[in-house]
C-alpha cells in the first residue's frame, strides 16, 4: 500500500442485528463462501463496492470475522482487513463475504476494510468498534504447589519436581527458564536450576567455591553468561565475591568470580540492552556501579544520600536510556536516566510507590503504594510488570507511572489458577516475560507459575 492513493469510506450498517445473527449461522454451515480457484478476480474497478456489517462484534485472538457488502471480488491479494489498525489475515471472499481472523493482542477498536482497485485502495470503515477479548489465564508452569523440597532438589518432571524458595528468574530466546532457589552456605542451600522440554534440572548447588548465596540470574546481551550476585550475609557466607559468572559454553555448571566487594551485600545485576554493560547495586551504600572489566569496577551514582539497605534490583528500559531502581525495602521505585556514550547517570527521582510507605494502592507515581516489590521484567509494550511481594500479586507499571493491578488478589495470599484477577499467589519474587506469558517465580508457593494475557 506504499505511497498509494487511498479514498476513504464509512460502512453503512444496514441489516438489523437478529438477521446478521442468523446470517453467522447459515454462512458457517453453506457453501457461501467456496470459491473456485479459476475464478478468482479482484473487485470489479468500475462498479461501487460497500462494507455493510461485520460480525460477531466482539471475540478475542482467532475469532472468525465475517465482513459482509459488494464487489469484494475473490482474490485475496486485493483485500485488507484491519481490527484497531492490526492486520487480520483474510481467508477467502466470495464478491459479498470476506472471512478473516481476528489478530493477537488487537484490543478494543474499528474494523477498516482496504480493496485495491487499479493503483489505489478504496478504505471503509465500521461504524462500531469490535470488542476486544483478551484470553488470560493463570497457571502452575512447574514444582508442586505448597511442597518444598526440604534437603536436595527433586529434579524431574514439571509436575513432579520440587522447588525451594526460587528466588529469581529468567528466560532465553529458546524459551528455557534459568532460575535460582533461595539459599545460603556452602552445603547446597541454594541452586542453580533449570528448566526446560517438560523437566527441572539442577545445574549448580552452593558450594565451597564462589557460588555460595545466589540472590538473582540476569543473562548477558547475547545469552552466553548468565550473571548471578552473590549476596553475603555474614556468618553462612566465606566468600567476598559479589557476582560470579557461568557461561552456555560450560553448559552453566561452572562458575566464576566476576567482581569481588567485601560485604557489598549485591542483590541485582542489570545489563545495558544496547551496549551490554553490567550494572550492580552496593547495597552496603545503596549506590549502583559499573563492571569496567577484569574485575575492576565504578560507583555510578547513590540513590539517595545517607540512606542504604534497600535490597535493590535493577532494570533498564528498551532503550538504555532508563534504569529502574526496585527500592524492595522501600516500598517504592526510582527511575534514573543514562547516557550511554558519556557514561553518566543522572539523579535519581521517585517514580512509582512513596519512600518507606508500604500498602497497597493503584494510581499514578508516588500516589501508589507497595509492600516490598521485587525483580520486574518489561512486558513487550515496555511496560514495567513487578511483584509486590506482601500484597501477594503482580503490578503493571507503564512508562508513565500508571500503576495497576495485572494478576493476583492484593493481600490475599495462597495458591490458585484461573483468570488472572481470581488467581492467587504466595510471595511472588520475580517475573520474566517470554513470548505471550509472564513466568512468575511464586516462593511462598515453591512453584512457578505462568500468566497468559495474549
Amino acid at each position: 500500500m506504499k505511497n498509494l492513493k487511498i479514498k476513504s469510506r464509512k460502512a453503512r450498517l444496514i441489516f438489523p442485528l437478529c438477521v446478521v445473527l442468523l446470517s453467522l449461522l447459515t454462512i458457517c454451515c453453506n457453501d457461501e463462501l467456496k470459491v473456485d480457484k479459476e475464478t478468482f478476480f479482484p473487485p470489479k474497478a468500475d462498479e461501487e463496492s460497500r462494507f455493510d456489517i461485520f460480525y460477531p462484534d466482539s471475540g478475542g485472538f482467532g475469532t472468525k470475522l465475517i465482513l459482509k457488502g459488494y464487489n469484494f471480488g475473490t482474490d485475496t491479494n486485493y483485500i485488507k482487513v484491519t481490527v484497531n489498525d492490526k492486520k487480520a489475515k483474510v481467508i477467502r471472499a466470495n464478491d459479498n463475504i470476506i472471512y478473516a481472523i481476528v489478530p493477537s493482542r488487537a484490543d478494543t477498536g474499528y474494523v477498516r476494510l482496504y480493496l485495491k482497485k487499479g493503483e489505489e485502495f478504496e478504505e471503509f470503515t465500521s461504524e462500531t468498534e469490535f470488542r476486544y477479548l483478551f484470553k488470560s489465564n493463570v497457571s502452575t508452569l512447574f514444582g508442586v504447589p505448597g511442597k518444598a523440597a526440604e534437603d536436595n532438589r527433586l529434579d524431574g518432571p514439571y509436575a513432579e519436581a520440587l522447588l525451594r524458595r526460587p528466588w529469581q528468574i529468567v528466560t532465553d530466546n529458546d524459551g528455557t527458564i534459568y532460575f535460582v532457589d533461595e539459599g545460603r552456605g556452602q552445603s547446597k542451600n541454594g541452586a542453580l536450576r533449570k528448566a526446560s522440554n517438560g523437566n527441572v534440572e539442577t545445574l549448580v548447588y552452593d558450594n565451597n567455591g564462589v557460588f555460595q548465596s545466589p540472590n538473582g540470574v540476569v543473562f548477558s546481551l547475547n545469552e552466553d553468561t548468565l550473571f548471578i550476585p552473590n549476596r553475603w550475609t555474614g556468618s553462612d557466607v566465606k566468600t567476598d565475591v559479589n557476582i560470579v559468572f557461568s557461561t552456555r559454553d560450560a553448559n552453566f555448571v561452572n562458575t566464576k568470580a566476576l567482581v569481588t566487594i567485601p560485604k557489598a551485600g549485591t542483590n541485582s545485576v542489570a545489563v545495558h540492552p544496547k551496549t551490554g554493560e553490567v550494572f550492580f547495586d552496593h547495597n552496603s551504600e545503596g549506590a549502583v556501579y559499573r563492571h569496567t572489566g577484569n574485575g575492576n569496577y565504578e560507583k555510578m551514582l547513590v540513590v539517595r544520600e545517607g540512606y542504604n539497605d534497600m535490597e535493590m534490583r535493577l532494570l533498564f528500559n528498551k532503550t538504555g536510556d532508563i534504569l529502574y531502581i526496585i527500592a524492595r525495602k522501600k516500598h517504592c521505585i526510582y527511575r534514573v536516566t543514562y547516557n550511554a556514550a558519556t557514561h553518566t547517570f543522572g539523579i535519581p527521582e521517585l517514580f512509582a510507590g512513596d519512600y518507606g510507605e508500604s500498602g497497597y494502592a493503584s494510581g499514578k507515581g508516588t500516589g501508589a503504594r507497595f509492600n516490598q516489590p521485587s525483580t520486574p521484567c518489561l512486558d513487550p509494550e515496555g511496560n514495567l510488570l513487578i511483584p509486590d511481594k506482601m500484597n501477594h500479586c503482580i503490578r503493571k507499571i507503564t512508562p508513565e507511572g500508571e500503576v495497576t493491578l495485572y494478576a493476583g488478589q492484593p493481600q490475599k495470599s495462597g495458591h490458585t489458577d484461573g483468570l488472572p484477577d481470581k488467581a492467587k499467589f504466595y510471595e511472588p519474587e520475580a517475573v520474566t516475560f517470554s513470548g505471550n506469558a509472564l513466568i512468575v517465580a511464586d516462593r511462598g508457593n515453591h512453584c512457578v507459575r505462568n500468566v497468559v494475557i495474549e
